[in-house]
């Protein structure tokens, strides 16, 4: 006989405060707050304390209205990113009671608990650790248990919370306003002008006459919380962490002994990320000191690792980089290395000529100073853009690019390019210039006057394609040396050939770029 199949089960939380501020906080507020955000171009209350709400004050009430019932009401702005954010790490807090969870933003958590429920001791008691777990750290929550995520979230904010037995959904529900079905306002006003406040009622009503009511997204939300329909959860789902993890059986104290160990963790690392032909780009390894404290250090690689020796050579740099050292006290008898960011390898050919790979040993070289340093070690890389200012980025060094197409153009041995650039372009004062068309004569930069001797130009870049009327004029370049032999790359914005300028068009003017040299 084929066993039946474990009925699903969902656990809704509701965090009725829930606020990053600590504002919206207990049962204890001195006096009435309330957390604002702009909305409908109007400052609305988006959270309010129990004081507030004493005092007939209202999540959604505008906060002219607020102000005008209570004068003395304690008004803070809203963080939205900041509560997703929290409601993120209490998701996360919740994978120690079933790894399959959803977010119900701003202020709720779905948990899919199918099966899980006899490792707390049941249903209610596992409501009641959550609860208690919650409460500990400061969150008012209310959380119900049901056959559906729909039924769960209906019972959780408008019943009271609680366990509903399997079966027993719609005996539930039928007291339930008719909020509790997650219908569009439109449609809840519908049925409020009906008379219909109970979802009891609503069951009575005929389904077509529903329809033709409401819409058929009311009839689907009926569905789902009685079970007749799918809820699908869209979870969140848990990074797979790749760790190795060595118990000593004497405390360590020395670097060398870590390095060993690390050098052990990163072997057996390195087997878990080929088995999905990984590498890890960032690497963290912690320190269980004989006192509880935890000592943490972390790693990051410019191309993924799969080597050993390379990852261990990385947490060398990393220790050699240490002002206050290891600080080992009494010594470290535990040791954890994670690989935190893995990304896919890619399969090459061997170098049959056994010649060193440069693109290789420029990425060895900037994780050694990123491990040593603590920074990030990026390379220019040229982009497709008009002005030379915009001609490179930044990139990382993981990222296929050709380092002499980084070089500015050259013609045979003579750059027409300086390497170095000022940004913004630094304005000089030219006291001497052939007009309309021609290179500076005499410029003074930086309170010094300098003659020049040799220029070559112009290059002229004109107006980028599609920039609008707003943007920069045309310039011309001219490469400068003066009497000094130091040579220089200026520009000048607009042109003297125009005769009258346009209305709102700016008089020339002289700029330095860069030094050659």
């Amino acid at each position: 006989m084929k066993p039946s199949a474990r009925p699903r089960r969902f656990v809704h939380l509701w965090f009725e405060r829930l606020s990053t501020d600590q504002a919206i906080r207990s049962e204890a507020t001195c006096s009435p707050l309330a957390l604002v955000q702009m909305q409908e171009s109007a400052l609305r209350l988006t959270a309010i304390d129990k004081a507030a709400a004493d005092e007939g004050l209202a999540v959604g009430m505008t906060l002219a209205d607020a102000r005008a019932r209570l004068p003395t009401v304690k008004v803070k702005r809203a963080d939205p990113a900041a509560d997703q954010a929290l409601l993120t790490r209490l998701g996360e807090a919740c994978r120690c009671y079933t790894p399959a969870l959803a977010l119900h933003a701003p202020d709720g958590l779905n948990l899919d608990v199918t099966g899980c429920t006899d490792l707390f001791g049941g249903e209610a008691a596992l409501l009641a650790e959550i609860g208690q777990r919650m409460a500990r750290g400061g969150l008012s929550l209310r959380a119900a248990l049901a056959d559906t995520p729909a039924l769960a979230y209906a019972v959780a904010r408008f019943g009271g919370g609680g366990v509903v037995q399997p079966g027993l959904g719609e005996a539930a529900l039928i007291p339930l306003p008719v909020a509790a079905l997650r219908l569009a306002p439109e449609a809840c006003l519908v049925l409020e002008r009906l008379g219909v406040r109970r979802i009891g009622q609503v069951l009575d009503l005929p389904r077509p006459a529903l329809a033709r009511r409401l819409g058929e997204a009311a009839l689907e939300r009926l569905d789902e919380a009685l079970g007749a329909r799918a809820c699908p959860l869209t979870l969140q789902l848990e990074h797979t962490p790749y760790r190795a993890t060595r118990r000593m059986f004497e405390p360590i104290c020395r670097e060398d002994q870590v390095l060993r160990v690390v050098g052990d963790l990163a072997r057996d690392l390195a087997e878990q990320l080929d088995k999905r032909a990984l590498g890890g780009r960032r690497f963290g390894l912690e320190l269980f000191r004989m006192d509880g404290a935890i000592k943490r250090l972390e790693v990051a690689a410019s191309q993924p690792l799969l080597a050993p020796e390379r990852i261990a050579a990385l947490f060398a740099e990393r220790l050699a980089g240490l002002n206050e050292g290891l600080e080992a006290d009494f010594g470290f008898d535990q040791l954890r290395l994670t690989a935190e960011g893995t990304q896919t390898l890619t399969q090459g050919s061997d170098d049959l000529l056994q010649a060193q790979d440069q693109g290789r040993v420029l990425s060895d070289f900037a994780d050694r100073l990123s491990a040593r340093f603590g920074v990030r070690v990026r390379r220019l890389s040229p982009i497709d853009a008009h002005t030379p200012e915009r001609a490179q980025a930044f990139s990382s060094l993981d990222k296929p690019a050709s380092w002499s197409a980084t070089l500015p153009a050259r013609f045979g041995d003579v750059p027409l390019r300086p390497l170095r650039l000022f940004r913004p372009p630094q304005p000089i004062e030219v006291t001497a210039a052939e007009i309309p068309e021609g290179p500076p004569a005499r410029f003074a930069w930086r309170r010094v006057s300098r003659t020049i001797v040799r220029a070559e130009g112009p290059e002229r870049l004109e107006t980028e394609w599609g920039q609008g009327a707003g943007a920069p004029t045309a310039r011309d370049y001219y490469r400068l040396e003066d009497e000094a032999g130091r040579r220089y790359w200026v520009f000048r914005q607009g042109r003297y050939d125009l005769g009258r300028y346009h209305e709102g068009e700016a008089e020339p003017r002289w700029y330095i770029h860069g030094l050659f040299g």
